[in-house]
């Protein structure tokens, strides 16, 4: 199966209608998820602060989400 989706991965991009309407689907998905992505990044960084992944991960999981739903 994996080897099909290569082939065909393959065949698409040595087209190059399909690469540019790979291309513009690709910079369309990034443009919707990029404030999401930047979400998650600040989230991260300031829980961080608060507790460290490394030592305890459980409390940084908790810490975590309750930061995201408390995001401005």
């Amino acid at each position: 199966m994996l080897n099909i989706i290569k082939f065909v991965a393959k065949l698409a991009l040595q087209n190059p209608k399909v690469r540019e309407g790979i291309k513009k689907v690709a910079i369309k998905s990034y443009k919707k998820a990029k404030p999401i992505i930047k979400k998650n990044i600040e989230v991260a960084k300031k829980t961080s602060n608060e507790s460290s992944p490394f030592t305890n991960f459980k409390s940084f999981k908790k810490k975590y989400s309750e930061n995201f739903k408390n995001y401005d």
